[in-house]
């Protein structure tokens, strides 16, 4: 695996991203599709890739689940992938995280909003992969909110501060006094800290028109992210 870049694939006949070279199954969808969240869309998904869907009521924390079979795991934002269980997350600005190691057996995915990132769930599931066995892993990060758009409190950076006083001044910016933050890069400097690679599509959901955005229009509709064993690539 000489690189990893995003880029826009024909599955199906249906527009999906996904990083290539990636070692496991992974699909980020774009705003081609609307409400993701459905379980009829999920269901149609599942008969697409042959394999069922496992998915939580996210919470914004740090809960990361095993995943055993498919359908409404509970609350949590995180889940660890077995089998040919595919696992998803849903977003409109909060950062989808795919994790595997090299040989794309051992694969979580996680939802990380600036809450769930603050409290470490990226380490989180870096440390339960590991316990599995995993090694060499290799984390992607999908379209969110960039530092361009993603404007944000004084306060949120002073508990960004307490909790990571090494990272979090790489990650604020200020222009003309408003305060924007880079949450895909604070994810990044984590896991590199942790020894895993770091690839990031660097596509901001915010000003982009291929993405649902909630801070752009309140919307309710939301992307997709699937990850997977490579058994079903």
């Amino acid at each position: 695996m000489d690189e990893l870049y995003f880029q826009m694939q024909l599955f199906e006949g249906i527009p999906w991203a996904t990083f290539k070279n990636f070692p496991a199954f992974l699909f980020f969808s774009t705003n081609y599709f609307g409400q993701t969240r459905e379980q009829a869309f999920i269901s149609y998904l599942e008969k697409v890739f042959k394999s069922q869907i496992a998915y939580l009521n996210q919470i914004h924390g740090t809960e990361i689940k095993l995943a055993l079979r498919g359908g409404n795991l509970g609350d949590g934002d995180g889940l660890i992938l077995t089998d040919n269980i595919l696992g998803a997350v849903f977003t409109a600005d909060c950062l989808p995280i795919a994790l595997s190691d090299s040989t794309g057996i051992h694969t979580a995915i996680l939802h990380a909003g600036w809450k769930g990132s603050l409290a470490g769930i990226a380490l989180k599931a870096v440390n339960q992969l590991k316990k599995n066995g995993a090694k060499e892993l290799i984390a992607v990060l999908g379209p969110a909110a960039q530092a361009c758009c993603y404007e944000v409190k004084e306060d949120l950076m002073a508990q960004f501060m307490t909790s990571w006083p090494q990272i979090a001044p790489m990650v604020f910016r200020k222009n003309n006094k408003h305060l924007y933050l880079d949450l895909p890069l604070f994810n990044q400097l984590l896991l590199e800290d942790a020894g895993v690679r770091v690839y990031s599509s660097r596509i901001c959901t915010i000003c982009s028109r291929d993405y649902h955005s909630y801070r752009q229009n309140k919307t309710d509709l939301r992307q997709i992210t699937l990850v997977g064993s490579r058994r079903l690539s």
